[in-house]
């Protein structure tokens, strides 16, 4: 399991630049904090990652989600599953095979 993690500091250009760069192709989940995110509640990513918001995302639209989870496509969505939890600064999944489980946590931290 490769994991990158990086606070983008709300940079549209820095995200790009990560997300099109070879580091990007050689991690399986990409841990961002401050993302950019558009007027639309969006960030970008690339085709081969799904994009994790926290689960806040529609109950609280008012606020800014300040940590997004991309988690490669290579991945079986069968082993993974986004588990809810009452923050935009925290995204929370987990990893389900024949290793057990593997809970990961992407926390803003303020």
């Amino acid at each position: 399991l490769h994991i990158w993690q990086q606070n983008l500091n709300t940079s549209l250009i820095a995200q790009h630049s990560l997300l099109n760069s070879p580091i990007a192709r050689n991690w399986d989940i990409v841990a961002l904090q401050e993302p950019h995110i558009s007027s639309m509640k969006n960030t970008i990513s690339s085709p081969y990652f799904h994009t994790v918001y926290p689960t806040t995302r529609f109950s609280s639209p008012e606020l800014t989600s300040r940590a997004v989870t991309l988690i490669s496509k290579s991945f079986n969505t069968n082993s993974w599953q986004q588990l809810a939890f009452p923050s935009p600064d925290v995204v929370v999944i987990q990893l389900c095979g024949p290793f057990g489980r593997c809970t990961i946590f992407n926390i803003y931290n303020d």
